[in-house]
């Protein structure tokens, strides 16, 4: 089957929904390309609009987060985050084209929604390393990388057909199972404040730097966007090459 007659399944949130694999004419897949775009573009502005809103309460971010998904997850499949792409990418799930397609939305959406409230609330908040202590940094790092690892493990598991939690269930069981696993991942990084989405931390701090001219702020940008990606490579490599492999044994 070729790449070129794949699309997103839009009906459900199964393992299946983020795989590009019905086929369908060739005219269609610009339309389902640019539907792809906007509920992810919207889903990550949402969340991004919703982050500064919850002011650092897990609750109302994991809440967020579940509109989010809702709103993305018929016509995306609601990555609504460039790590879970990067997991998505490596699970062989999605091509590299539809990788960046994802990126690009999510990065432009993530501006959009700090847009947004700055305009609306008159305020504006990124993630920031609060030390440049070697130990405070390393634990930021860490707490990131960990968080997303859980995070987007559980993501994979959930929406894969042959190791999902809830065979059969329908799609909003799993945004609500996948909005836990938001909530408790961010146990692991109460020191770095619990990003886990390097798309929203690029897009908040380049739009903070430049809103307050405090560029130095960014210098340490890369434990926001290293941590999570590592963590989102490790799990889609543990569940690939173990996960996957020990629960066919049982």
């Amino acid at each position: 089957m070729s790449q070129d007659t794949k699309i997103i399944k839009r009906t459900q949130f199964t393992p299946q929904e983020s795989d590009i694999k019905n086929i369908i004419p060739t005219q269609g897949k610009s339309k389902e390309e640019m539907r792809i775009f906007l509920f992810e573009f919207f889903g990550m502005a949402l969340f991004a609009y919703g982050i500064i809103c919850s002011q650092g309460s897990d609750e109302f971010l994991a809440l967020f987060f579940f509109a989010s998904v809702c709103l993305a997850g018929p016509f995306s499949g609601a990555h609504v985050n460039p790590a879970v792409t990067l997991a998505m990418l490596l699970s062989r799930r999605i091509n590299f084209g539809q990788a960046v397609l994802y990126w690009l939305a999510q990065f432009t959406g993530a501006l959009c929604g700090a847009c947004c409230c700055y305009l609306i609330l008159n305020e504006v908040d990124s993630p920031q390393v609060k030390s440049t202590e070697y130990s405070w940094i390393l634990s930021d790092f860490s707490g990131e990388a960990f968080g997303t690892f859980t995070f987007i493990l559980f993501i994979l598991i959930q929406t894969d057909s042959e190791t999902t939690l809830t065979p059969g269930g329908q799609p909003m069981t799993t945004y609500v199972l996948v909005a836990l696993a938001l909530y408790f991942s961010r146990g692991f990084t109460f020191h770095s404040g619990g990003c886990l989405n390097p798309g929203m931390a690029v897009s908040l701090q380049l739009f903070q730097s430049f809103q307050t001219g405090d560029r130095q702020r960014m210098e340490f940008l890369w434990v926001f966007v290293g941590g999570p990606l590592g963590g989102g490579f490790g799990a889609s490599v543990f569940f690939e090459l173990f996960y996957k492999k020990q629960i066919k044994r049982l």
